[in-house]
């Protein structure tokens, strides 16, 4: 039993240590979030949406060739250097993405800014946007770049600054002008910094030669593992940009300035998971022959502490919002819209089957389900109901995805101990966000509901609850036994 309880404190141990940079990171989404709690709805929308399409874009321009060097930074082909891979990998990047710029701007700039809820900025905001998405692109490299070679310090500086650019900077003007193209240079500026700093110190791996047989080999090799792996990422990053864009279309800037404070507020449940993604995939792939009792157990144990924060949001979301009081209109479709990412956290203990049994195309075809079935939810929904269709929309279609992925995932490897306990949680779930958009004007009886359900969790999950308290207090005793 000792032992056991051991391992279980060296692997929550090595869990925090891989999530340092990620948690200090979500002090800066914290603070982003206190930004856009500030900013007016009319004002947040558009910035926004044109970060998430960036998002979009650097996953569309990096042909999952980031992915590509991460599996072989140490096993490059055709006898190329482990600097040279990544040379070239950036390089094919870089050309992919200025083509697709020059030919978006030049012929497909008015109509491409009015599909994605930026018309209002003009079709000059396409060719910002895609000069965006490049410079993020080249700051996405250099960190897979700084983590494949153990820099711990530059690596934990980068993702920093990075999150930063990504969530906060680029809002910072929105406190003195309105204009879209204002706050779209001060990005391009501050991802421009990054790039420049950190490819500086790292010039000789960007420069790096390419003789022809190399080049020839790694495109045999590495880009057809990426471009197999790039569809579920552009996919994914499309889904809440897509309900950005129709409900700018159909219902306003303001509208659109909510919905993404409310999407942004949702994720704040993803505090839970992101370090932890970092540390559990690869210890899935090293241990899921031998370890598959402790990998159903962490299972269980992610389900607690997401179910249980959805639950405390839902009970305490109309403290945030009597604090953000300008985005209150949101309040009804914020449960929706955190149920839309519990769908997604939740992927990370049922969908490594796929993976483990190397049929990621499940993961592919289910992404593809979710990113279509919201397009034609959003198409169906949101002209008759705006936000409420639009979050409705999202949360099902991630729920589709959710469900396609988990029952393949489960096919080829099993994660869940017990089906009948996670369909309850899901059911509570439901039961939790019915609750929140029905009651969001009465905030006692929510309170009371929800909070009941969160007993219940407690109870389903009691087993759990138990080992999560003796893991917490044997770490506590370590630190003060070490100090």
């Amino acid at each position: 039993m000792p032992e056991k309880k051991s391992a279980a404190q060296s692997f929550a141990g090595n869990v925090m240590k891989y999530s340092v940079a990620t948690y200090l990171g979500f002090a800066i989404t914290g603070l982003a979030l206190v930004v856009k709690g500030l900013l007016p709805s009319a004002v947040l929308g558009a910035p926004v949406t044109f970060m998430t399409y960036t998002a979009t874009f650097m996953n569309l321009g990096i042909l999952g060739l980031d992915q590509a060097l991460l599996r072989f930074y140490h096993e490059p082909p055709a006898g190329a250097l482990p600097r040279q891979l990544f040379a070239a990998c950036t390089r094919f990047s870089v050309a992919f993405m200025v083509v697709l710029g020059v030919i978006c701007s030049f012929f497909f700039a008015k109509p491409l800014a009015a599909a994605l809820g930026l018309g209002s900025a003009g079709p000059g905001i396409i060719p910002l946007l895609f000069v965006n998405a490049g410079l993020y692109m080249l700051v996405r490299y250099l960190n897979v770049l700084l983590r494949l070679e153990n820099d711990l310090r530059a690596y934990t500086a980068e993702t920093l600054w990075m999150q930063c650019c990504y969530n906060l900077v680029y809002l910072l003007p929105g406190f003195f002008t309105s204009s879209v193209t204002i706050l779209a240079l001060t990005a391009i500026l501050s991802f421009g910094v990054v790039a420049i700093a950190f490819g500086f110190k790292y010039r000789a791996a960007v420069l790096s030669d390419l003789p022809a047989p190399m080049a020839a080999g790694i495109g045999r090799t590495v880009l057809p593992y990426g471009i197999a792996l790039a569809p579920a990422q552009i996919l994914f990053s499309l889904s809440s940009g897509v309900c950005l864009s129709f409900v700018s279309n159909y219902c306003g800037d303001t509208a659109q300035g909510l919905f993404a404070f409310g999407y942004s507020l949702a994720q704040l449940v993803t505090a839970i998971q992101a370090g932890f993604s970092t540390y559990w995939g690869p210890y899935v792939y090293a241990h899921y022959r031998e370890q598959q009792e402790r990998i159903a157990r962490v299972h269980d144990v992610l389900n607690l502490l997401i179910f249980g924060f959805f639950c405390v949001l839902v009970m305490f979301e109309d403290v945030v919002f009597w604090i953000f009081s300008n985005k209150r209109d949101c309040l009804s479709i914020f449960p929706l819209l955190m149920l839309a990412v519990v769908f997604n956290i939740l992927c990370e203990g049922t969908v490594y089957g796929n993976s483990i049994a190397r049929k990621p195309w499940h993961d592919t075809i289910g992404i593809a389900i979710g990113a279509g079935s919201n397009f034609l939810l959003c198409t169906l929904l949101v002209p008759d109901f705006g936000l409420a269709g639009a979050a409705l929309a999202l949360a099902a279609s991630n729920g589709l995805a959710f469900l396609y992925r988990t029952v393949t995932g489960q096919m080829y490897y099993r994660t869940i101990p017990s089906f009948a306990k996670t369909i309850s949680g899901f059911l509570l779930a439901f039961a939790v966000t019915a609750i929140g958009t029905v009651l969001w004007q009465h905030f006692v009886l929510k309170f009371l509901l929800v909070g009941t359900i969160l007993f219940i969790y407690c109870t389903l999950y009691r087993t759990q609850l138990l080992k999560l308290w003796q893991m917490g207090l044997g770490i506590l005793r370590r630190v003060l036994i070490k100090k």
